[in-house]
């Protein structure tokens, strides 16, 4: 607008551009007109204290000229007083105006779309306005749908539905040929994702994980812009995308040992997922999707679990022979039992130290299906002695992270085990302090046990002389 502005292209001399997110009456409407209004001088393409200081002259100017009649009607129409008045008088003067109305299903309440279409319909009819209705038609409730139409029809000269590709709608937003915008790309292509906002803000996301990153192997970086699109579009547009919940679940839904029956909702996820290439969630994928649904990136934690990723990928020489076994199971119909299995096996051997805990219960349950049980119980054994060298890494497992879904007894005895070998070496008095001063996680196969160690005179030195924090105990 600025760039027509300056080279005296307008058709109009004066425009507004009007959100109604919020807005619940006419007066309102009518109040925003007059905020909004620039009166063209190639200099301001936004409205300000000068715009409206401009609108509200010309207002001034008409109460001079027009006084007894304000007077009348300031009386009749119980204006509350002079500024009031004044906005009255500023909205007079809206002719020969461009004005957009946007955001038209996200009004309040109280104001309707027929409000709306009213007003419209004076300004265009009666001051010779120029009026642009911007909305997102499939956001109005069904009960409003019919009579927005009817009336749409008797006040709209011309539609015009943007309906763009996704081809399109990336041509629009993401214009750079560095690697975050190709991988963004790529990724809105293969979801389909046509809303030019929503990609937008996925791109910011992208970004800011990029400067988070930047100093990590482009694999890393990959990944995590990967997640960020997917998490991205599952939190903008929900209604078309699987949950968060969903891909917070890792590789539970890949599970060939599922006991509940999946919704053709949970199965149109699936297919996503696998022709998206996602079949699994990690602590740095996890993180990313915890981020985006609260609206910030801790990049303290971003760096941790990167850091973990990136020692996986070096270890591997960049391969996951594990995740290329499950792939296989998947895809290729050909291949005999036998040789999947032995991939699977094999994999998991290979990558002991890089797989979380749902997905090697996945893998050793498959096994024992197909009456692998002597290779089931020596992954099982090998999986604990790959991480005894981490002992937070048991202390920190849970039943619940295995979701509801069938937990391999042997790796669950073995788990439960190491737990017992570990020595918890904190203190039981402030571990219940934390927990009740910072809400940090409780988690009750440990906590519980620890807990239980506090002494008699602890408890006694609690309780009459407590914390104040834990007298809310």
């Amino acid at each position: 607008m600025s760039e027509v502005e300056k080279v005296r292209q307008l058709a109009m001399s004066r425009y507004a551009y009007v959100s109604l997110f919020g807005l619940n009456s006419l007066s309102e409407l009518r109040n925003v007109i007059v905020e909004n209004t620039i009166i063209a001088e190639g200099e301001k393409s936004l409205p300000d204290a000068k715009t409206l200081h401009s609108t509200l002259r010309l207002g001034e100017k008409f109460i001079r000229k027009s006084r007894p009649l304000v007077e009348i009607a300031t009386g009749f129409f119980k204006i509350k007083d002079a500024g009031d008045a004044l906005y009255r008088a500023a909205f007079l003067t809206v002719r020969k105006q461009l004005i957009c109305f946007d955001d038209l299903e996200r009004a309040g309440s109280s104001l309707t779309s027929n409000d709306v279409l009213g007003l419209a319909s004076m300004l265009r009819e009666q001051r010779d306005c120029k009026i642009v209705l911007l909305l997102n038609k499939d956001a109005i409730s069904e009960e409003n749908k019919k009579k927005f139409e009817e009336h749409l029809e008797k006040v709209v000269d011309t539609f015009l539905v943007f309906e763009p590709t996704c081809d399109e709608a990336l041509e629009i937003c993401i214009d750079g040929n560095d690697l975050v915008s190709e991988e963004i790309r790529d990724k809105v292509k293969v979801l389909n994702i046509t809303n030019i906002r929503v990609i937008k803000k996925i791109e910011r996301w992208a970004r800011q994980i990029e400067i988070i990153l930047i100093d990590y192997d482009i694999a890393v970086l990959k990944q995590a812009i990967s997640t960020v699109v997917l998490a991205g579009w599952a939190f903008l547009q929900p209604t078309d995308a699987p949950t968060l919940e969903f891909l917070r679940s890792g590789l539970r839904w890949l599970d060939p040992f599922i006991t509940k029956e999946i919704s053709s909702e949970e199965q149109k996820w699936k297919n996503i997922l696998h022709k998206y290439n996602y079949f699994n969630t990690d602590e740095l994928d996890l993180e990313i999707i915890n981020s985006i649904s609260v609206g910030y990136f801790d990049e303290e934690n971003i760096k941790k679990y990167a850091d973990e990723l990136d020692r996986r990928i070096r270890f591997s020489g960049g391969g996951d022979s594990f995740s290329d076994a499950w792939r296989l199971y998947h895809d290729n119909l050909s291949l005999d039992d036998d040789e999947i299995l032995d991939s699977l096996y094999n994999g998991a051997i290979e990558n002991l130290e890089n797989i979380i805990p749902v997905n090697i219960n996945a893998a050793i349950i498959f096994l024992r299906k197909y009456n692998r049980d002597s290779q089931a119980s020596n992954l099982v054994h090998k999986y604990i002695v790959a991480h005894r060298s981490n002992p937070t890494f048991f202390s920190q497992l849970s039943p619940g992270m295995f979701f509801d879904e069938q937990q391999d007894a042997e790796l669950q005895a073995a788990i439960a085990a190491e737990k017992e070998r570990i020595v918890d070496a904190r203190d039981p008095i402030e571990r219940l302090k934390q927990i009740t001063e910072n809400n940090s996680g409780f988690n009750p196969s440990d906590d519980v046990r620890l807990i239980s160690q506090i002494t008699r005179d602890g408890w006694i030195g609690l309780i009459y002389t407590p914390d104040k924090n834990l007298t809310t105990m």
